[in-house]
């Protein structure tokens, strides 16, 4: 008798290994990551990234030295924090290793590795910011030397040139490095004091001691020369056009025919005229004439965006660039002083205040119609809610209280049956 025989399964064929990723592994993010910065053109050879104290925080910064073209500041660019933005930093040989291995129409392994080994050189940076270098003047670096130790220090004394040098090395060695090696750099520094400085001659030195007079004239024509070339539009529009602006509101009312409006003018107003305007402004009207424009009642003059945008100058500077014991001092001498004048701006200024405090209170009158019509509107609904939830309870109640019978009764289907009421009517009377 044949025997059966359970066959052999077939080998499994072995599983193949996954290929290694011809990718390679992203380095890890770095602490100190390179920055992009973009320097001026045709500088010396010997122009350097130098750290000294920001005059106006104290704080150490970054600048840019060239010995024949003087000091640059940095100015941080930056892309907005929703936009994703970043930068991808290379050697200029791996670029153009990459842009002949693109002209070439068969290339060799060599060429190929080295332009894989070029571009993996490269670095891609998270914050796509750059620094901007921008030209700032010797004079403001040169001011923490000069200026007084603190606010109290109301009298200084003549020193001489090396004394204020001896200042600026102690402050950065930087400093004192720049001047060993560029003799030329003490020259700019003397002529830079002469410009701000009282001088008096002993000898056969010059001594010199700080002026807030000269000092507040050479900022009077840098911020000349900032308003002639036109502020940069943020500032322009937060500090000079949103300054100036007059304040409009009115009131409406569609049931009633009252109407508040306060509009911006053509004259300063005063005790007298404001209570005649207070009373104009409120008056009862058709509702045609609601939409009728008010007259204007405050006017400005030419000159004062002119003042206005000199002193916007004026107080940059003096934020950015003074030291905080010379800001006071300058800031008093600049309200002092009658050339230019700002008392017609500092009014005019007061005037459009006023306005806007009258402005929200009106606005505020506005807010407690609009309520009030609201509340009423209100009232009127919550009373319909009101009385539909009584009947409803009612209804609930009365049907809590029937009895057993009467429920059962209600399920009887009584479609084909009469009334109790059909066997109570009178009989017709016969023909």
């Amino acid at each position: 008798m044949a025997r059966a025989t359970r066959a052999k399964p077939a080998p499994k064929e072995p599983t193949p290994e996954p290929a290694p990723s011809a990718t390679k592994p992203l380095p890890e993010a770095t602490a100190n990551p390179p920055k992009l910065f973009v320097l001026p053109r045709d500088t010396s050879k010997d122009a350097r990234i130098v750290t000294f104290d920001n005059p106006a925080t104290d704080t150490p910064s970054r600048y840019y030295f060239c010995p024949s073209k003087g000091f640059y500041e940095f100015t941080r660019i930056a892309a907005p924090k929703k936009a994703c933005r970043s930068w991808l930093i290379t050697r200029q040989d791996a670029q153009n290793t990459q842009s002949a291995t693109e002209e070439q129409t068969e290339g060799t392994k060599d060429t190929e590795a080295e332009a894989e080994t070029g571009l993996g050189s490269g670095f891609i940076t998270k914050d796509a910011s750059l620094f901007l270098a921008t030209p700032v003047d010797l004079l403001f670096l040169i001011l923490p030397a000069l200026a007084p130790n603190s606010t109290k220090e109301e009298k200084q004394h003549f020193l001489e040139l090396d004394d204020y040098t001896d200042k600026l090395s102690a402050s950065s060695r930087h400093w004192k490095t720049l001047l060993v090696q560029n003799p030329s750099l003490k020259i700019m520094l003397e002529n830079k004091m002469r410009t701000i400085c009282d001088t008096v001659d002993a000898g056969d030195e010059t001594m010199y001691r700080l002026s807030h007079s000269k000092l507040l004239a050479v900022l009077m024509k840098k911020a000349e020369r900032m308003v002639q070339n036109g502020l940069p539009p943020s500032m322009e529009d937060k500090f000079v056009k949103t300054a100036l602006e007059v304040p409009v509101m009115s009131i409406r009312r569609e049931e009633s025919t009252l109407s508040a409006v306060s509009d911006s003018g053509t004259s300063t107003p005063t005790a007298d005229s404001q209570t005649t305007s207070e009373s104009q402004a409120t008056d009862l009207t058709t509702p045609d004439d609601v939409d009728t424009p008010a007259k204007p009642t405050l006017h400005t003059p030419d000159n004062i965006p002119h003042l206005l945008r000199l002193r916007t100058a004026l107080t940059y500077l003096t934020a950015s660039y003074l030291p905080p014991t010379l800001a006071s001092s300058v800031t008093s001498a600049l309200t002092a002083s009658t050339t230019p004048d700002f008392a017609p701006l500092t009014s005019h200024l007061s005037a459009i205040a006023k306005l806007k405090s009258e402005a929200t209170a009106l606005r505020s009158i506005s807010d407690n119609i609009s309520r009030k019509r609201a509340f009423e509107v209100d009232e009127d609904k919550m009373a319909e809610r009101e009385e539909k939830k009584r009947k409803k309870e009612e209804e609930a109640l009365k049907k809590k209280n029937e009895s057993l019978g009467v429920k059962k009764l209600r399920k009887v289907d009584t479609s084909g049956m009469k009334k109790m009421s059909a066997f109570f009517s009178v009989k017709p009377k016969a023909k």
